[in-house]
């Protein structure tokens, strides 16, 4: 990658890092990816920066915003008076300096064996000072061999873990900072727990980290820059700790250790009530293995309605929603789509996997005159739904669609439509974003984006601060997209980018669309360039943009049920 490429790569990454401490930065993320241009592959000198983005999401998450991590074990930090001196650490962080950065010592000033790395931190505390956020992105180099690192400076009272560590240090020094970073050693809770376990080195941890994914010795030790021997030595080491005589058996050890990991912190996302009024979310299993979660509302005889969610979204309808299918009497089925909410990710995203999806799961249920429905994001699925099902499919209403196709930046100055054409064109940077949202998701998050995307919606700005509920219920439902994995929402977004040439050709049932007249984040030009002369009517409602189906949604469901 040439210079001024890996320049504009770091740019988005040391962005990236600033919303993962501070969501509200997400616009910078816009002007940061129109300097990338058009990546579409991860650059290998990304991967493990972005990862650590997700540490400092967690380390600096608000109570508000779910539960507090404090006393992280796979965190390192050091609480800096305004001087530079060392007030508090914790072992993490002496092992980091140890492993190449310089000398940390309690009651002195902090010490690096590069003098611009002291420079450094110099100019990120002054940063931080000046700034109203207080926060800063501090780049510590580490030599060639090592490459840089990436730490996150704070006022250390701001950091909820560091704070609540440090208390009795802090309590003297109003103006004490805090420098925080991942460990080395460290990725996430599973090598956490295989360390306090079985006691292994930083070294014996990432030796077995490189088994895990697959290397040889050989190449392990190539990676690592050191000797087959000396590896061999700390293999030994990890066999006589973790009690193994095999390589075999470390690394089905280790597997087994990596998806019990990611059960468990699946278990535990950031969630906000459902409302009394949603039924469970139940599923029925693919012929792939796949699991396909839904939620069933109103009359089990009634109308049945497929409904497509947003881009964001989950089987998590407006409240009321079950009350008034049952007045209806419809049956409303919303599935959450590969990698939303409790449905397992596809090997293949697209807009056609999703419609074999919902066909077979329209054929499960027994289904066989079935009425479509969509907003946003989900326009694409529906209508390739409704072309599989053919003469099963009695008619397709779309509400604020978007289309499978490129984003005007010309039409509008909406940031999330910028944020939208951009970063489909950097799609390296869409799961940890998307991964970052979901670590730090909170209504009053979504309050402050929603209000900064209505600006160019009298309408959707009216009907917004009417309806305060709104931004909890708009919580809640990401926060369900979002409950296993970010997945989904960031394959999506990559099958926007490819299906641009689909068309609708083959759909033979009546197709309605519905629009807001203010939308400037899904141009109704864009979707009936994509609709062509498919549409048997087309309504534009007044007064409102993007959220159209929110404003209206009783008269979709009545118009999905006449």
């Amino acid at each position: 990658m040439n210079d001024a490429k890996s320049a504009n790569v770091a740019l988005v990454i040391e962005t990236m890092y600033q919303v993962a401490a501070n969501p509200d930065a997400w616009r910078q993320l816009i002007d940061a990816l129109a300097d990338a241009g058009d990546l579409q592959e991860m650059p290998s000198e990304a991967v493990t920066d972005m990862a650590r983005s997700l540490d400092i999401a967690r380390l600096t998450a608000r109570p508000e915003e779910g539960p507090v991590t404090s006393r992280r074990n796979d965190i390192g930090w050091i609480v800096l008076s305004a001087r530079r001196k060392v007030l508090a650490a914790n072992n993490l962080a002496h092992e980091m300096m140890d492993a190449g950065l310089g000398r940390l010592r309690l009651g002195a000033e902090l010490a690096f064996q590069d003098p611009a790395n002291g420079e450094a931190l110099v100019r990120a505390l002054n940063q931080s000072r000046a700034q109203a956020s207080g926060q800063a992105i501090l780049r510590l180099d580490r030599g060639r061999e090592e490459g840089p690192c990436f730490a996150y400076v704070a006022p250390a009272p701001a950091l909820p873990s560091v704070a609540d560590a440090a208390a009795a240090e802090l309590a003297g020094d109003d103006e004490a900072f805090a420098l925080v970073f991942p460990a080395v050693e460290e990725t996430g809770r599973l090598w956490a727990s295989i360390r306090e376990s079985f006691g292994l080195t930083p070294a014996e941890l990432r030796l077995a980290r490189k088994l895990r994914d697959g290397r040889s010795l050989k190449e392990a030790a190539d990676e690592l820059e050191v000797s087959v021997n000396t590896l061999r030595n700390q293999l030994r080491a990890i066999f006589d700790k973790m009690g193994l005589k095999r390589q075999s058996d470390l690394i089905r050890a280790l597997t087994q250790l990596s998806s019990v990991a990611s059960a468990i912190e699946a278990q535990t996302p950031v969630m906000i009530p459902a409302g009394a009024d949603a039924p469970p979310v139940v599923a029925i299993t693919l012929r792939d293995g796949r699991r396909l979660a839904y939620r069933d509302y109103g009359e089990p005889e009634g109308r049945a309605v497929l409904f497509f969610h947003e881009g964001m979204g989950s089987s998590l309808l407006p409240p009321g929603a079950q009350g008034l299918a049952c007045e209806l009497n419809l049956r409303l089925i919303c599935a959450e789509r590969p990698g939303f909410g409790q449905s397992d990710p596809s090997p293949d995203y697209s807009f056609d996997s999703v419609a074999d999806d919902m066909v077979e799961l329209c054929d499960q249920l027994g289904l066989t005159d079935v009425r479509i429905s969509a907003i946003l994001s989900g326009a694409p699925s529906a209508m390739q739904t409704a072309v599989r099902l053919g003469r099963r499919a009695a008619g397709v209403l779309l509400c604020s669609g978007r289309p499978p196709r490129p984003v005007s930046e010309a039409r509008t100055r909406n940031p999330l439509t910028l944020f939208r054409s951009r970063i489909e064109n950097n799609p390296w940077v869409i799961e940890t974003f998307y991964a970052i949202l979901r670590l730090r998701l909170s209504a009053q998050l979504v309050d402050r984006i929603v209000r900064g995307s209505t600006a160019h919606s009298p309408g959707d700005a009216a009907y917004f601060a009417q309806n305060a509920h709104i931004a909890t219920y708009i919580a809640t439902y990401v926060g369900e997209a979002l409950a296993r994995t970010s997945r989904g929402a960031a394959d999506e977004v990559k099958a926007f980018r490819r299906a641009r040439n689909l068309t609708v050709a083959e759909l033979s049932c009546p197709l309605e669309v519905w629009h807001g007249e203010e939308d400037v984040f899904a141009p109704l030009a864009d979707l009936l360039d994509y609709l062509g002369d498919k549409p048997r009517e087309v309504r534009v409602i007044p007064g409102i943009g993007h959220l159209m189906a929110l404003k209206h949604w009783d008269e979709v469901l009545r118009r999905s049920a006449a």
